[in-house]
């Protein structure tokens, strides 16, 4: 794949988290989860069924409406209402329940005050507090259908659940509108990734270790990991160097491995890391930085494919 498409594609990263340690950052792309949806382009989003369904159907094509891949809109969302054709249909539905029920929970009384010291208790007693537990639910029911042929192409059942004790001498920490808002938005987010790529960003901690390197590399190696904090390129072209000079050990060819991951040159990525393990190293990011090619990769075929069957039609 070119550099150019990777650059577009990283479009659909999210932002990354301030980094706590000497670290690389690494940006790239989820497949859909769901990928028999792969081939539909044109999609509406019914109204849920449920006095919040409209909430989540309205948030839902919103989310897909904003989905983009190498700077292109990746759906074409159509209004129900418009009464075009469309590749896809999102049905579903939204039940909130909530029960609540009495509870006692355990108190305690002075019933003697020390004269003396006001904030000190001479006899108390345990008292049960009446109170209220209140139990809140969520349940979703999303379907999406291939108008084509009628086939079901995805369905998902989604649910959560809250419990929450109040009582008269506390306030309750959230309310039942917050849960509904907080669950419905997750909802959103778990359809979204299940039927479109979705970005990533994530900060991975280079490997520190010196060991096994010459004096005048090993100091450079150090202050190639300081260099991290501000100048992440040119920690890596400091690294490049090294690997040049002297025979790479497991940390140097796992910090280039990283390295050619974060400018997505993946095949030079795959090969460090497989050195760095063959040099006996035992982290596990090298793993974790395999599969997020793996996913990247299959992100990028998901769209070639998706490209291809948009040429035919």
């Amino acid at each position: 794949m070119s550099h150019l498409r990777w650059m577009l594609a990283a479009a659909l990263a999210c932002g990354a988290v301030p980094a706590l340690a000497e670290t690389l950052t690494i940006t790239g792309v989820n497949p859909a989860g769901n990928p028999n949806v792969n081939d539909l382009v044109s999609i509406a989003v019914e109204r849920f069924e449920g006095e919040d369904g409209s909430l989540l159907s309205q948030a839902l094509e919103s989310e897909l409406t904003d989905v983009r891949f190498a700077g292109k809109p990746y759906f074409r969302v159509v209004a129900p209402e418009s009464g075009v054709s469309t590749d896809a249909l999102v049905t579903g539905s939204v039940r909130v329940g909530v029960d609540e029920t009495g509870t006692t929970e355990k108190r305690k009384r002075c019933l003697e005050q020390d004269p003396a010291d006001k904030n000190k208790c001479l006899k108390e007693e345990e008292y049960d507090l009446r109170c209220r537990r209140r139990v809140a639910t969520v349940s979703t029911n999303v379907r999406l259908v291939a108008m084509g042929d009628g086939s079901v192409r995805y369905t998902r059942p989604l649910s959560a659940r809250d419990e929450l004790v109040y009582c008269p001498d506390r306030k309750a920490s959230r309310t039942v509108d917050a849960f509904v808002e907080t669950t419905l938005k997750g909802q959103v987010g778990t359809i979204r990734r299940d039927v479109a790529p979705s970005g990533f960003s994530e900060d991975v901690r280079v490997d520190e270790n010196r060991k096994g390197l010459p004096k005048p590399a090993a100091e450079a190696f150090k202050n190639a990991i300081r260099q991290t904090k501000s100048d992440e390129a040119g920690a890596c072209d400091s690294w490049a160097t090294i690997a040049r000079d002297v025979e790479p050990t497991a940390a140097l060819a796992f910090n280039m491995g990283l390295c050619a991951e974060a400018r997505r040159d993946f095949s030079a990525a795959v090969d460090w890391y497989g050195q760095a393990q063959r040099l006996g190293s035992k982290n596990r990011d090298i793993g974790e930085g395999l599969a997020r090619i793996d996913r990247h990769r299959r992100a990028l075929a998901d769209w070639d494919a998706r490209q291809a069957f948009l040429r035919e039609r």
